[in-house]
């Protein structure tokens, strides 16, 4: 049985989503310098006496992490989504609380994996539409025409 326009929708807006939370990952790690060389100032600042060796390894932890973060959301929503669409109702569930945690490590990354200023636009406001899109999909996996679909499953 074909998924409910609705729930076809979802997962094209899960798609984008994902891919614009690649497209920050992909580029944030491939500008990484320009990002280091800021974040090193950035935490130089903070521990002005701090040993060189170790304000470099904290900025590497700080901007990765960060990049590791927003990978793992996006590997942790995939996965639920492909479950889903195997017609199970429980990854809908399990979704709602991991875009609240999309929304916590969005705005947590936003300051390290975007340049501040118009530099850091395109990653900002991709990071923006990518939460945007997840909460979309989910409000979309929650309307009863999907929930018929997904119930149906269980039946056949």
């Amino acid at each position: 049985m074909r998924p409910p326009g609705p729930a076809r929708l979802s997962r094209s807006l899960w798609l984008a989503s994902f891919l614009a939370g690649i497209a920050v990952v992909v580029t944030g790690f491939l500008g990484r310098d320009g990002h280091f060389e800021r974040l090193k100032g950035v935490i130089q600042s903070m521990v002005p006496d701090g040993d060189a060796k170790a304000v470099e390894g904290a900025t590497a932890v700080v901007f990765l992490g960060s990049l590791a973060l927003i990978s793992l959301v996006v590997a942790a929503e995939a996965v639920l989504l492909a479950v889903l669409f195997r017609r199970r109702t429980w990854p809908r569930w399990a979704l709602a609380p991991v875009v609240l945690l999309h929304a916590v490590v969005t705005v947590v990354t936003v300051d390290y994996v975007a340049a501040p200023g118009a530099d850091g636009v395109m990653a900002t406001l991709l990071l923006a539409i990518q939460f945007v899109l997840a909460a979309a999909g989910l409000i979309l996996l929650f309307l009863p025409s999907t929930t018929n679909w997904l119930l149906s499953g269980r039946r056949a």
